[in-house]
C-alpha cells in the first residue's frame, strides 16, 4: 500500500472526529513542533522558508533590469563593475542567509566598509532605488539562489 494512501485512510478518523464535533475542534499552533530551517528548505524546492518561486522570478527580473542591480553586479550577478560576484557562495557583508541578504539590500555598504578597491562606490540602502519592502525580499530570494546552487 502506498504512503500516499496510507496517509489518507490514517485521516479518516480525523475527520471523522471533527464532523461528530460540529467542526469546531482546532489543534492549537504551540502543540506542533515547527519544522527545522532544514525541513522547511527541503519542502520548498532547497529555498528558504520564506521564500517562494514566484519571489525568485519576480527578483530575476528586478535584478536584471535596466539600472538595477546589475548595474554593479553584473547580469546574472556575475561581477559586475562595481559589485561583487554574487555567484561564488561567499558572502563579505553576511552569514549569506536570506535575512542576511534583505538586511544588506535593506541598509546598503557604506564606502568605508567595501573591501575591495576596484570597487569604488558604496551600495546604497535599498540598493539606490525606492524598492518596496516586497521588492526588496524578491531580489534576496533572487540573490540567496545566485550563492546557493547545488
Amino acid at each position: 500500500m502506498s504512503a500516499h494512501r496510507i496517509a489518507r485512510l490514517a485521516a479518516i478518523p480525523a475527520a471523522f472526529a471533527l464532523f461528530a464535533c460540529g467542526g469546531s475542534h482546532t489543534t492549537p499552533a504551540a502543540s506542533a513542533p515547527a519544522p527545522s530551517a532544514n525541513v522547511a528548505a527541503a519542502s520548498n524546492g532547497g529555498l528558504p522558508a520564506d521564500v517562494t518561486p514566484a519571489m525568485v522570478a519576480a527578483g530575476d527580473s528586478l535584478f536584471n533590469a535596466p539600472r538595477s542591480c546589475n548595474g554593479c553586479h553584473g547580469k546574472g550577478g556575475t561581477n559586475g563593475r562595481n559589485g561583487p560576484d554574487l555567484t561564488t557562495g561567499k558572502y563579505e557583508h553576511t552569514d549569506g542567509s536570506y535575512a542576511g541578504i534583505v538586511k544588506v539590500i535593506t541598509d546598503g555598504i557604506p564606502k568605508n566598509e567595501i573591501k575591495h578597491p576596484e570597487h569604488r562606490f558604496p551600495m546604497r540602502p535599498r540598493g539606490g532605488h525606492d524598492y518596496s519592502d516586497e521588492q526588496i525580499r524578491t531580489l534576496a530570494a533572487y540573490v540567496w539562489t545566485l550563492g546557493h546552487r547545488q
